[in-house]
């Protein structure tokens, strides 16, 4: 073969002072073309044998602390060229069939930029590896079902299961043969900026924070005394004494402050009231003049300076906006930043009302199930306002437009003969029809006080636990989940919708339900071993992880952890942001089973071809 004349070639040739390197590296294609070999190494892209191989010249470059001309390990891949068209091989285009480098092989067959779309040993006849982090799983099976609907919830969704001793049937099962998800270091030479967020996120982060709070908000205000003398040292009674004192005194802190914005609110309107009162009983008088009237008339009873009122009348006109797009549980229960977010007025657009009017049904929701007496504060302006969602605060699915909707109103279409029958628990509770008082969960190889995690000691009471794995949810102060049922709009029926950022490794819950044995032909989640097997059913109780939908991309997983020597399988965040969908994987085996088309929309999708 004559030497390769290709611009490209050449170049490199004249930026490296290697003159000879066109002719090696003509010489090094002829012997590939000659004995047709299946790769070779170097600085050479692979080729497959057949009679007229592609070349591509790949190159790279590695970085040396010593000699430069020293031998290195591979280091920095920086591209490859086609040595039949002389041209650059774009990066995405670079797919195992034209470079089968074994290095590469696990990389390059990777969908897109997905880490998290797996597939199990069984499936070792696809080219794709992909990485085996989530903990849900399906075991093989022959037979095939078909369930009522798509991949949406579990209340539209049912998986045909049955017990560990019917290997036949598919069942939802979680392995614990992988790790928790980690936070992950971040490479400095190619981390991404991090947008801080806005004042408007901020704001509404808040309104979260405070609604998942164990704030305790009332129209009562009031001086409150200790019930013992807290004067007499600090003892274990004393010092629980001054902990309820400050308790209260910070709840009625936050009443009283939820008073004065209500007021301040109401007071723009009624001084826009006034000012039109004045323009109807003097119609001489210009809107400046009139307001400038009815500021005169506010100063002589505020006994503020004109300048001084003005000024607070910016923070309030900004409070009235809040609550005329969130409503008035938008402004009660904004964090603490709200004056100085209405005084510098930073964050103040058409965004933020959109946004606010959007989630404006879903504060209601969390305010009226988490924090009954929230409405009374309203009594101050005599605007009395009934309750409209009672009851837990999953028992009502969230829109995007409108008030939220009863759950059991969105599965209308099962036709179930009493209609949908949900009860939200927080623990699981054991069938004794199958296991007596013998709970199947609990190891007895695993000693109850000691994590097997972090060998440090597990206890319910919080002042002796010293293991801080999940402290949100063994161990520690256990609040309100901050998520909330929605609608999708892409045919899954609902989701579960964060409410606050989840960090990744972080628990967002337990998955409860039914501890029992031997169902078939329902969504059931398999625990334990093949000595003490036991599922967990989610038919008629649970929580909001039944609610979970598929994505072949998630960004949650199920997980086994032991929670003084019992299993409890857990949902693990991966990462995710508040407004986000929480959704986790069903499996490859899951999918196989059924004649469905996977709704997730995710771009690495693995059954988004499939016939209806």
């Amino acid at each position: 073969m004559d030497p390769v004349p290709l611009p490209l070639v050449s170049q490199l040739s004249n930026l490296l002072h290697n003159p000879a390197f066109p002719a090696q590296l003509a010489s090094a294609a002829q012997t590939i073309r000659r004995s047709s070999s299946q790769t070779y190494a170097g600085e050479k892209c692979g080729v497959k044998e057949n009679d007229n191989p592609q070349l591509y010249l790949r190159i790279e470059a590695s970085l040396c602390t010593n000699e430069p001309i020293s031998t290195q390990k591979r280091g920095l891949f920086l591209g490859c060229i086609d040595l039949g068209s002389g041209k650059v091989v774009s990066l995405p285009s670079l797919t195992p069939a034209s470079m089968p480098d074994p290095r590469d092989r696990a990389e390059d067959a990777s969908c897109g930029s997905d880490s998290h779309c797996f597939s199990d040993d069984a499936d070792r006849h696809s080219c794709k590896r992909r990485k085996t982090m989530s903990g849900l799983r399906l075991a093989r099976v022959t037979a095939t079902g078909l369930t009522e609907s798509n991949n949406g919830d579990s209340g539209s969704l049912t998986f045909n299961t049955t017990d560990s001793n019917c290997p036949n049937q598919p069942i939802r099962q979680v392995h614990s043969d992988t790790r928790f998800p980690q936070r992950k270091k971040p490479r400095q030479e190619f981390s991404l900026p991090i947008l801080e967020p806005t004042s408007a996120d901020k704001l509404i982060a808040g309104i979260w924070r405070q609604l998942h709070s164990p704030v305790q908000l009332s129209s009562f205000t009031s001086i409150i005394e200790p019930r013992i003398n807290i004067r007499t040292g600090v003892s274990v009674e004393v010092f629980r004494e001054i902990n309820t004192l400050c308790l209260k005194y910070y709840n009625q802190s936050q009443s009283s402050r939820a008073l004065e914005m209500i007021v301040q609110a109401y007071w723009i309107e009624c001084f826009e009231a006034r000012v039109a009162a004045i323009r109807l009983e003097k119609p001489s008088l210009s809107t400046t003049d009139a307001r400038m009237m009815a500021l005169k008339e506010a100063c002589v009873v505020l006994d503020w300076k004109e300048k001084d009122l003005r000024n607070r009348m910016a923070i309030w006109r900004g409070y009235k906006e809040i609550k005329d797009a969130g409503g008035w549980a938008s402004l009660i229960f904004a964090s603490s930043g709200l004056y100085r977010f209405c005084k510098y007025r930073t964050g103040f657009s058409e965004g933020l009302s959109t946004r606010l009017r959007h989630i404006r049904s879903s504060l209601e929701v969390a305010a009226d199930t988490l924090h009954p007496g929230w409405r009374a504060l309203l009594q101050v302006i005599k605007q009395d306002t009934s309750y409209i969602y009672h009851g837990h605060p999953h028992e009502w699915v969230t829109v995007s437009e409108g008030e939220a909707v009863p759950l059991a109103s969105t599965y209308e279409h099962l036709q179930l003969p009493n209609g949908f029958q949900y009860r939200f628990i927080n623990e699981c509770v054991l069938d004794p029809a199958v296991f007596g008082t013998d709970d199947p969960r609990r190891v007895p190889q695993i000693d109850p006080e000691i994590c097997p995690v972090c060998k440090e000691r597990q206890s319910d009471e919080i002042e002796k636990n010293q293991c801080m794995c999940f402290p949100v949810l063994f161990g520690g102060v256990q609040g309100p989940v901050p998520v909330q049922l929605f609608r999708t709009a892409n045919g899954k029926n609902n989701g579960v919708v964060a409410r606050y950022n989840f960090d990744r490794g972080t628990v967002i819950g337990e998955f409860t339900g039914l501890i029992t044995n031997g169902i078939e032909g329902v969504d059931v989640m398999v625990g334990g071993s093949r000595s003490r097997a036991y599922q967990i059913f989610q038919g008629q109780m649970g929580n909001f992880t039944r609610f979970i939908n598929h994505s072949c991309q998630p960004n949650s997983q199920f997980q086994r952890f032991y929670w003084r020597g019992v299993e409890c399988i857990i949902v693990v965040s991966r990462g995710i942001a508040a407004g986000s969908e929480i959704t986790v994987d069903y499996s490859d085996h899951y999918w196989r089973q059924l004649n469905k088309k996977c709704l997730c929309g995710e771009s690495c999708c693995r059954f988004d071809g499939r016939e209806e």
